[in-house]
């Protein structure tokens, strides 16, 4: 390979833009297989089996006569009464489940110190999740939402459907960025983005789905922690905060100033005090946040555009989850 293809390969990893070329390639990084459920939910199976899915992770298989140790709760009163012999229904583990992938592209995403931003690297991780899921054999869905704008797919495990799902994240990324840095006044931050797609989330998600959910959480409230709450209950969640490292702190003393288009903040990064409370800030909402998905014994993580996209991983972030969750209670 070339210095120029090289050049152009990194210049292409850490563009602000979105390819389909660049969502397509995420399937190299998407090793990992969809992670069970970490809560167990007792199935009316015969002889009490534990199932690894949470609601509705079973599905109809037959009617058969009914045999010693047999669960009564499972018994087919109809076709019992029908035969004037006890029957009882068997049930099968679901090989698949819908998983479905929120993107959180409000306009605090479109912003970043290193390599890309935070929007980019949202998108960069939802492709990376929806093709270990499709590698998996699962049905897929979508779930996309500006400040403006708002895409839904049904799910499936169809691969012309999914290069659709990938080609409409990387659409509705690069026209809000395009107008946002075109017109300073486009600039525009619903307060309610998010509790929005959570609501909207409630009336799509089935039973037994898994829930991947890419944002800065920048408009967590308490209404967005009631549909959190409610979702799961019957289904898995892993919420991934995308961050900033100048959100964290500020590395070099110096006068810095922020714009987001509309309003200008002048920071003076010499003053140790101010500087050590924007970093405490900044703590103290990660570890909000990571109650507030702990709460619900859901699997939180948390990426940063300094890092590379092969760093979040699915498993050990679910445990870590688990293990906070179990100390916290």
């Amino acid at each position: 390979m070339t210095e120029h293809n090289v050049t152009a390969k990194q210049a292409r990893e850490h563009s602000i833009e979105l390819s389909l070329e660049q969502l397509i390639a995420c399937q190299y990084w998407a090793k990992e297989s969809i992670p069970l459920p970490h809560k167990k939910t007792r199935a009316h199976l015969v002889g009490g089996h534990l199932s690894p899915f949470k609601g509705r992770g079973m599905e109809f298989a037959e009617v058969r006569q009914y045999q010693p140790g047999d669960d009564i709760r499972t018994i087919d009163w109809r076709v019992t009464a029908r035969t004037g012999k006890v029957h009882t229904k068997i049930f099968q583990e679901e090989r698949e489940r819908p998983v479905f992938i929120v993107a959180d592209l409000q306009d605090t995403m479109f912003f970043g110190s290193r390599n890309r931003f935070k929007s980019t690297l949202a998108c960069l991780h939802s492709a990376r999740a929806f093709w270990a899921a499709f590698n998996s054999g699962n049905r897929v869905a979508g779930l996309f939402s500006t400040a403006q704008e708002h895409i839904e797919l049904k799910p499936s495990n169809r691969r012309q459907n999914g290069l659709r799902l990938l080609q409409h994240l990387m659409e509705l990324h690069n026209q809000r960025l395009e107008a946002i840095y075109s017109d300073a006044d486009a600039y525009h931050v619903n307060q309610q983005s998010l509790q929005d797609m959570l609501l909207r989330l409630r009336h799509l998600v089935k039973g037994g789905s898994l829930i991947y959910i890419f944002s800065d959480f920048m408009n967590l409230n308490d209404d967005c922690h009631q549909h959190l709450s409610y979702l799961a209950q019957h289904n898995d969640i892993y919420g991934v905060m995308v961050s900033d490292p100048l959100e964290a702190s500020i590395p070099r003393p110096g006068q810095y100033t922020l714009t987001d288009g509309l309003r200008h903040i002048r920071i003076d990064a010499s003053n140790q005090r101010d500087m050590q409370r924007h970093q405490h800030h900044f703590e103290q909402r990660v570890a909000r946040i990571r109650q507030e998905f702990a709460q619900t014994q859901s699997a939180f993580a948390l990426c940063s555009t300094a890092d590379s996209i092969t760093d979040l991983s699915l498993d050990p972030a679910i445990q870590a989850n688990i293990a906070f969750a179990k100390a916290g209670a």
